[in-house]
């Protein structure tokens, strides 16, 4: 047992930060379907597929999830043009009802 190598401690870490200042983001990718090659159009470094694969999974939630968000905006945007719309109906038709019996502010 002479050739075996004992570590005390062994030390593994996962890089996973997304960007790292001063060096390309490798938002613009390249795929060449014919040697199965994905490539950064910007910094023309060499990509792996499944990182590739895993930043356009990770781009596609991001635009789903603004994609909800601005659909809860319309939601409520639509909710209030109604209440909007539903408050100057009941003025319109209170003005018309009352514009005889109404009394002046200045009265």
């Amino acid at each position: 047992m002479s050739n075996v190598l004992v570590f005390k401690r062994v030390r593994l870490t996962h890089d996973d930060r997304k960007h790292r200042p001063g060096e390309c983001a490798h938002l613009h990718l390249n795929l060449d379907s014919r040697g199965d090659i994905v490539s950064c159009v910007d910094c023309k470094a060499s990509l792996s597929p499944f990182w590739a694969l895993s930043m356009l999974s990770e781009q596609y939630q991001l635009a789903l999830a603004h994609v909800d968000r601005l659909t809860a905006r319309l939601v409520l945007a639509d909710g209030r043009i109604i209440d909007l719309s539903r408050h100057r109906s009941r003025e319109a038709d209170d003005a018309k009802d009352g514009s005889n019996n109404a009394e002046s502010p200045l009265d």
